[in-house]
């Protein structure tokens, strides 16, 4: 009897083992460039779920302490252990912590957690100094959207946050004791909107007032206590304070008032007179590195094609200098003590990834604190590379190219189109670009107009042209890379999220007989109705739409922006078309995605829809189940339709389906 059952569980485990392997077999690579020469497949779960991660490295203000990101059984947790010393302490928190930071006295790690997708963040600490210590949450409201907006050097305890309880458009800033949970106000907004800059100490020292995003001014707190205007500008400006006033009065900052891109500027408030200390005219400043103590300017950063820097502390300079770089690499100093005298920085390599250094001045020493894991599998990755070329109108195109290694033929090519689309890809590690490079893909991401970090003019030029040039660009793009004999015309996808999104369904509606296929990821279907499903807080979104779009209430511009709508084109798609979409999706709700699907089914026309339950916007935000199950659906599609390959069994998309968290 007992043998019997033996057997029979023995035939049940083999039977269930014979289904899993076929639900989750492998499909081979079928364009005819991908034959021969591709690299070891590397599996998804070293892209999204590898056990062995560990990030954000920072250091306690006082270097006392290293924190660390770093999964444990498969869930997220942060560790935390003395600088001088290998005890180390962990604490588990159910929130997908993205980004945290330390509070000024090192007591407490500090980060924000979207629990449901719907982008409410709560504020959340966990005091290190409390073994075992539980994350505590500090909740202003129901459907209240709070976040950090500064952790002042010598405020101790005490933190600056920003909620919307009072106004859910409108954002009060407060100061909040992470001891005894208690707020104490600082300012009411009245306007549409304020920006502001506070000191070491937790005062205010300047701040940006919006009365519209068409009208708005930088003010200077002055000795006497009254607001000096010392800039103003309109949708297309900014002027950023970075530090504040020096023993001569003037300011470091940020602007692009008069420019087509931005320079870091030292100003003179009674004169308004300037001293650019740095630019670069092609692109716009990727960001400035300041001292924390002292604020004085570091090293100033952009990306005309790789990173670029220009240094103004020599010690800084040598202190980054003296990290082992090999090949084309970035550097991000991601934590500092107050004093400088240690620091950790990241080298970040296109097939490498992100390596991490502690830098300690004091011993003159440099330390590797990490190398990722997916850094093994380097040799079966592939270079990104920079590249341009011109739209049919002249204006230049930027974008990144990533060749699937070892294809020298015209292969299957996915052009990636990002979000925003005020915002840019550059060069870089990125998971994503080297997933689908290893599935056999050429990736090419394009910065199509209106993108940021090109100046004014590259954002301008895409006024009127949603869907019109804009589009265009991405056709161009495509035009490019056939022309130069990287991709197969038969064999382009097109694959984007959000914004990106709109831009993928446009590709398939407006020029169908150009691509192969297609994923929209949270992607917007009616552009008609966005200005009424956006939230309550987003209020200069009007602006930029009126501005890039057009007028829904003028009937004129209303059939113009439906006719530029792909729901209302969905009849046209001739590609197959993956869909994914967050059902918690605050900023593309899912109606977008459900009419879209409706129009493409009424219309007969294949489409392949995936309802992430729980899902918010933020691709960052969704747990490593949701990414893996969402990245396997993809790769499958994708080797379906345009030849490339795709994993088979894996542990991870295995824990994915079944795991309870």
């Amino acid at each position: 009897m007992l043998r019997k059952i033996f057997i029979s569980v023995l035939v049940l485990i083999a039977a269930t083992a014979a289904v899993v392997f076929w639900v989750f077999r492998p499909i081979p690579a079928t364009h005819p460039a991908l034959q021969a020469g591709l690299p070891d497949l590397v599996a998804l779960r070293h892209y999204y779920a590898n056990a062995d991660s560990s990030w954000r490295y920072r250091l306690s203000p006082d270097g006392k302490y290293l924190a660390w990101l770093e999964s444990k059984y498969l869930k997220p947790a942060l560790w935390v252990r003395p600088l001088e010393g290998e005890a180390t302490e962990i604490f588990h928190t159910s929130d997908e912590v993205r980004w945290y930071q330390w509070s000024a006295d090192g007591r407490y790690l500090l980060y924000q957690a979207d629990r449901d997708g719907w982008e409410n963040d709560v504020i959340v600490s966990i005091d290190v100094t409390q073994p075992g210590a539980e994350p505590r949450s500090y909740d202003f409201g129901r459907d209240v959207k709070s976040w950090i907006h500064a952790v002042p050097a010598e405020s101790g305890a005490d933190i600056l946050v920003a909620h919307n309880a009072r106004d859910a458009r409108k954002f009060d800033l407060f100061r909040l004791n992470l001891d005894s949970g208690e707020t104490t106000p600082l300012e009411q907004v009245s306007e549409l909107g304020v920006q502001w800059r506070v000191n070491r100490r937790g005062d205010i020292y300047a701040k940006t007032v919006f009365e519209t995003p068409d009208d708005w001014r930088t003010e200077l707190l002055q000795p006497d206590g009254s607001w000096m205007q010392i800039a103003e500008g309109g949708l297309e400006d900014w002027f950023s304070v970075l530090a504040e006033p020096d023993e001569n009065g003037e300011i470091l900052a940020v602007s692009t008032l008069g420019r087509d891109t931005s320079a870091l500027i030292r100003f003179d408030p009674a004169t308004r007179t300037q001293e650019i200390l740095f630019e670069d005219e092609t692109v716009d400043l990727s960001w400035v590195e300041t001292h924390p103590a002292t604020g004085a300017p570091l090293s100033a950063v952009s990306y005309p094609d790789y990173q670029r820097r220009a240094y103004f502390d020599p010690a800084y300079q040598a202190m980054l200098g003296a990290i082992p770089q090999e090949g084309q690499v970035a550097l991000h100093r991601v934590s500092s003590t107050n004093d400088m005298s240690k620091m950790i920085v990241e080298t970040e390599h296109s097939t490498k990834g992100w390596s991490k250094f502690l830098i300690d001045a004091e011993r003159d020493e440099v330390t590797t604190i990490a190398t990722p894991p997916i850094a093994a599998f380097a040799q079966h990755m592939s270079e990104m590379e920079p590249v341009s070329f011109p739209a049919r109108d002249g204006l230049t195109l930027h974008a990144t190219l990533t060749r699937p290694k070892g294809v020298t033929q015209a292969a299957p090519m996915v052009i990636l189109i990002h979000g925003g689309p005020v915002t840019r890809s550059g060069w870089g590690f990125n998971g994503f670009h080297s997933w689908l490079a290893n599935r056999g893909y050429v990736v090419l991401d394009v910065n199509y107009r209106g993108s940021g970090g090109f100046g004014r003019a590259f954002r301008e030029a895409a006024v009127g042209e949603v869907s019109r040039k804009m589009h265009l660009d991405i056709v161009d793009a495509r035009a490019w890379a056939v022309a130069e004999g990287l991709a197969d015309p038969e064999k382009v996808g097109v694959l984007g999220g959000s914004f990106g999104g709109l831009k993928v369904l446009t590709a398939l509606t407006e020029s169908p007989d150009l691509f192969a296929a297609g994923i929209n990821i949270n992607g917007i279907s009616d552009i008609s109705t966005m200005l009424q499903e956006v939230p309550a807080y987003w209020q200069g979104w009007p602006s930029w739409y009126l501005k890039y779009i057009g007028d829904p209430e003028d009937p004129e511009d209303l059939a113009d922006i439906r006719d530029r709508s792909p729901l209302y084109n969905a009849a046209a798609v001739e590609a197959p078309l993956l869909i994914i979409q967050g059902s918690n999706d605050v900023r593309v709700i899912q109606d977008q995605a459900d009419r879209m699907v409706q129009a493409l089914e009424e219309a007969g026309k294949e489409v392949d829809y995936m309802l992430l339950k729980g899902a918010g916007h933020q691709f960052s935000a969704w747990g490593w189940k949701t990414r893996i199950i969402a990245h396997r659906r993809m790769e499958r599609f994708l080797a379906t339709h345009l030849g490339g390959r795709a994993d088979g069994f894996d542990y991870a998309v295995l824990g994915a389906h079944v795991l309870p968290w």
